[in-house]
Parts: C-alpha cells; sequence; structure tokens
C-alpha cells in the first residue's frame, strides 16, 4: 500500500505538475495546498510523506515547526533549487527527513520520496563533492580556538556568519540585524577574506567544522536559534 502524500507549494503550475508526477505513482493519495493554514493543515496522524516546495526559509521553518506540533508522525522533505548547507542543516535540525534539489528526473524524485516513505533520510549526493572540496579536516577544540583566533572576526561578523548558517539571504539578515543590505554584504566580504573561503556555503561549511569551539567562544548555538526565531517571526 502506497504512502499518502501532502504537498505545499506556492507555485500553482508546479504544483500541479507535481500533483501530476506524484499521483501517478503508487501513493494512497495526494493533496496540494499553496499554503499552511488550519483549514488545509488539519492536526493528523494520517499524511506519511510532506512534500514543501516552498522558497523562502523562514517560511519552510514555519511549515517544518506547524509538521512537528500538529503531524508529528509525517515525514517532511524539502524541494530545493540549490544545495545550500546552511539551509540543508536548519531544515533537519527542525525534523525534515529528505532535502532534494529539483535538478533531477521524475523518477530519481519518486524513488527518493518513497525511500523517505521507508524510513530512510535523503540529501543530494552533491553534498559529498562539496564536503570533499571544501572541508578542511575537523579539528581539536585546541586548534579549532585557534583558527578562530586567527580569523578574528567581529562580533557582528559572528552574527552575519551564524545567519549564513541557519540559510538566511543577504536581505533577511539585513532585517534581522537592523542593517542595510550593502552593509551585509561588507560583512560577508570581509568574513570570506578571514576564513580564507571562496563563497557562503563554504563560510557556512568552516563554522560548522570548528564544533564546541566555535560553541563555546562565541555562544553559537543559542546565538543562531535567537536568529532563526526573529527570522520566522518577522516573516
Amino acid at each position: 500500500m502506497g504512502s499518502s502524500v501532502k504537498l505545499i507549494c506556492h507555485n500553482a503550475i508546479a504544483r500541479e505538475g507535481l500533483v501530476r508526477i506524484l499521483s501517478a505513482e503508487d501513493f494512497t493519495s495526494v493533496e496540494a495546498v499553496g499554503e499552511l493554514d488550519a483549514a488545509a493543515w488539519p492536526p493528523t496522524d494520517e499524511v506519511e510523506l510532506v512534500v514543501i516546495d516552498v522558497a523562502e526559509h523562514a517560511k519552510r521553518d514555519e511549515i517544518l515547526d506547524s509538521i512537528a506540533a500538529d503531524c508529528p508522525l509525517a515525514r517532511p522533505v524539502i524541494l530545493a533549487d540549490t544545495l545550500e548547507l546552511g539551509s540543508l542543516l536548519s531544515c533537519f535540525r527542525k525534523g525534515a527527513h529528505g532535502y532534494i534539489i529539483k535538478d533531477l528526473d521524475c523518477a530519481s524524485l519518486l524513488a527518493s520520496l518513497k525511500l523517505v516513505a521507508t524510513g530512510q533520510k535523503i540529501v543530494p549526493s552533491s553534498i559529498i563533492g562539496e564536503f570533499e572540496s571544501q572541508l578542511p579536516s575537523f579539528e581539536s577544540h585546541d586548534a579549532s580556538e585557534e583558527s578562530l583566533s586567527r580569523a578574528n572576526l567581529s562580533n557582528r561578523e559572528t552574527d552575519v556568519l551564524c545567519c549564513l548558517m541557519a540559510g538566511l539571504s543577504n536581505k533577511l539578515i539585513a532585517r534581522k540585524l537592523d542593517v542595510s543590505e550593502a552593509t551585509i554584504k561588507v560583512h560577508v566580504k570581509a568574513i570570506l577574506r578571514k576564513i580564507k573561503v571562496g563563497n557562503r556555503t563554504q563560510a557556512a561549511i568552516w563554522a560548522n567544522s570548528k564544533g564546541s569551539a566555535l560553541t563555546s567562544t562565541h555562544n553559537w548555538a543559542r546565538r543562531q536559534t535567537e536568529l532563526s526565531n526573529e527570522a520566522i517571526g518577522s516573516a
């Protein structure tokens, strides 16, 4: 017997296309909505898979929080345009069971969803290349503290890097920190230069590789949670 699926997708054309793809397979029912609300999302444990095709990170987080509260047995799956490590990590922390990039074919999408339905967790295969090419070897606590000291990030740069790990855009970071988007771009460039990486994804990976040293030095987990909650609250 197939799994029941709930689809949340803002784009009407994409929503209809996904419904047709999923309905052609062995799923018992496929329901689609454009927004998450009480009428469209009644508390129930009957839905097994929730496919979320929503671009805005804060909205994604809000949906994941609602699923965790109202339908804890459901398995959420994120459909994303690109691989953003910070967003991926944030989604899995909030209960996602899958993070699928939309550059794959229909057969691969369906196979991935069926794996999630059996209890597996799915991440893009391209994440392996990200880690192999970009992730420095995980350091000891002392070595990580030394790396952080050498980076000499300011408190504001630390806040921006925290936001990058949470998968927030420059526009949303600027709103959270009450500065201009141009100022955030300056901070991001400074962070990349100081930690010697080439892009935002690499910066998030670098920060994750520092582990407990980063947490203890900058109260990282607390600050990241604060900023993520602020982003959700303002959406």
